[in-house]
């Protein structure tokens, strides 16, 4: 199969689609006579063809005098077929094929205006942020945990009930008070042990709290290490 391209045509379809345009010639009724002698003009003027080309155009050369002479016969009863009917089709088919591949071309030419930038690999970003956040978070609980039952071992027997008024502003300000004597606090030393369950919360709250706002940072060094509370941003 080879690809003709001949004076800006591309095989006999592509010359005989020209011809219709330039003759307008209806592609439904087309004039056997007319189409024929100007297809044979065309290819007559041109002399230095290669001989795979010229076999191409000279077999739809045949063609069209096939269908011509048959078209000078007389009609008969029987045959209702009309004899252009088959290279129609082919016409037809052509010139959608040649406008999709026109669209297409389009389509090709404006993506070459178009850079599209690869999207960015931030997952190690995002999964390495979330899985301190959880590291720390469930350290801080269990730390929270430990610090409450060590409470209870020292906790009086006979205790007394009053309203507590204690706010996390006033849990900060201890947070930073202390902070700002030292550049670390370990989780363990930072309570006495003799805080109500109410400050116990509320500093707890307030070491979240922090951690969420970059005031302070919780780090721990080793599994099951030591948790450290410093200063954040």
């Amino acid at each position: 199969m080879y690809e003709v391209k001949l004076d800006a045509f591309e095989g006999p379809l592509d010359l005989l689609l020209h011809l219709i345009k330039k003759l307008e010639i209806d592609i439904y009724d087309i004039s056997m006579k007319t189409l024929t002698g100007q297809y044979l003009h065309y290819i007559n003027s041109m002399s230095n063809w290669d001989i795979n080309i010229q076999g191409e155009y000279l077999v739809m050369a045949s063609e069209l005098l096939r269908i011509k002479s048959k078209m000078l016969l007389p009609a008969s009863h029987d045959t209702v077929e009309d004899p252009r009917e088959e290279l129609v089709t082919q016409l037809i088919e052509y010139q959608n094929y040649k406008y999709y591949a026109m669209m297409l071309k389009e389509k090709q030419d404006e993506s070459k205006h178009i850079f599209i930038k690869a999207p960015d690999d931030l997952s190690h970003f995002e999964q390495a942020e979330e899985s301190e956040l959880v590291m720390n978070i469930t350290d801080l609980i269990a730390a929270y945990e430990k610090a409450k039952n060590r409470r209870k071992r020292v906790a009086p027997v006979k205790v007394t009930v009053n309203r507590e008024q204690y706010t996390i502003q006033q849990a900060t300000d201890v947070i930073n008070q202390r902070l700002s004597q030292t550049e670390e606090i370990s989780f363990s030393e930072f309570f006495t042990f003799s805080e109500s369950r109410h400050q116990l919360v509320t500093l707890f709250m307030a070491i979240l709290e922090m951690m969420k706002n970059q005031i302070i940072k919780v780090e721990q060094t080793q599994l099951f290490g030591e948790i450290l509370i410093r200063k954040g941003a």
